[in-house]
């Protein structure tokens, strides 16, 4: 009869912990759906995008270049071609009812097929962020090859401008 009494004795704090630590974390996930719904940057000014041509993998880069883009313009950008790779950008600020975006792409010299192509697609109303560590902005950093030299460009766009 003495352990019975003892166990009724304990069931009530157990029950209430249960209660409290179930109130925690329904508490904790609403604040996590609100952080995850609202927008969490706002939206950037400008972009400028960077890149750097070397030759071939074995030496340091013979030429570095960047291009700003204004945010409210619409603008489109070639690099110099007198490199194996070309690279080009392209932003589109979405304030003629158009899709906010900025499309970068890699031609070997001479050509209008790209080696390679990336879109970021943007919210009308935030972003986006640089988030890649080595202050490669918010795309990262990309590397492109030519299929026949062995020249390499790197680039990346960073928020600012």
């Amino acid at each position: 009869m003495n352990k019975l009494a003892t166990v009724a004795a304990l069931a009530p704090p157990i029950m209430v912990l249960r209660l409290v630590s179930g109130a925690l974390l329904g508490l904790l996930v609403v604040a996590l759906a609100a952080c995850v719904d609202g927008p969490t940057t706002t939206r950037a000014g400008g972009f400028v995008c960077y890149y750097a041509y070397r030759p071939n993998v074995t030496v340091d880069s013979t030429s570095q270049g960047s291009v700003s883009f204004p945010d409210g313009d619409t603008a489109q950008y070639v690099g110099p071609e007198t490199n194996d790779l070309v690279f080009h950008a392209q932003y589109g600020s979405g304030a003629t009812g158009g899709e906010r975006a900025l499309r970068l792409w890699v031609t070997a010299a001479g050509l209008t097929e790209p080696l390679t192509t990336h879109l970021y697609q943007l919210p009308s109303d935030s972003g986006p962020v640089d988030q890649f560590a080595g202050d490669h902005g918010f795309t990262g950093l990309n590397y492109v090859y030519h299929p026949n030299s062995r020249a390499e460009l790197q680039f990346w766009c960073a928020v600012g401008g």
